[in-house]
């Protein structure tokens, strides 16, 4: 009976592993290819952020946009954005809801959002395929303005 009952306990703890091993959080996608060879970061925050506020207010209407963190991978070698791409497909982070799942023949694109009082306070795009790239946006950015923001871009082509 002991035996048995190990036997369950052993393979429900295994089974939790393995669960935990698929999920992928946005920090630790971030984290393991930053230091890659040949990627580039470009952080933008603070005061560079400030000082664009007059210039970029005409296309910015309703999106109050503090940081933006882009990683991309277009200069790596082909193993790392396999890497990238494989680890970016079991991104599962709890924190955001996915607003959009693109997938084309050789890309694939998640849009992902974290809300705070029907605000989104933090937006994560992630391309993946030959090109992959991050892109996460924080600041207090308003629904409308995302939609009209895509219409305009949508009604130009």
């Amino acid at each position: 009976m002991k035996r048995g009952l190990s036997l369950i306990l052993l393979c429900g703890l295994l089974s939790l592993t393995v669960y935990c091993q698929a999920q992928v959080s946005l920090e630790h996608l971030y984290n393991r290819f930053a230091q890659e060879k040949n990627v580039e970061k470009v952080k933008v925050g603070g005061l560079l952020m400030f000082l664009t506020k007059p210039l970029v207010a005409r296309y910015t209407d309703g999106l109050n946009i503090s940081s933006v963190h882009v990683l991309a991978l277009d200069e790596c070698s082909h193993d790392v954005k396999l890497r990238f791409n494989a680890l970016a497909e079991k991104l599962n982070d709890e924190k955001y809801e996915v607003l959009l799942k693109a997938n084309e023949k050789d890309e694939k694109t998640r849009i992902l959002a974290r809300f705070r009082n029907d605000v989104i306070c933090e937006l994560v795009i992630v391309s993946m395929g030959e090109d992959p790239a991050l892109v996460h946006i924080k600041g207090k950015i308003k629904p409308e303005a995302v939609q009209k923001l895509v219409n305009s871009n949508s009604n130009e082509q």
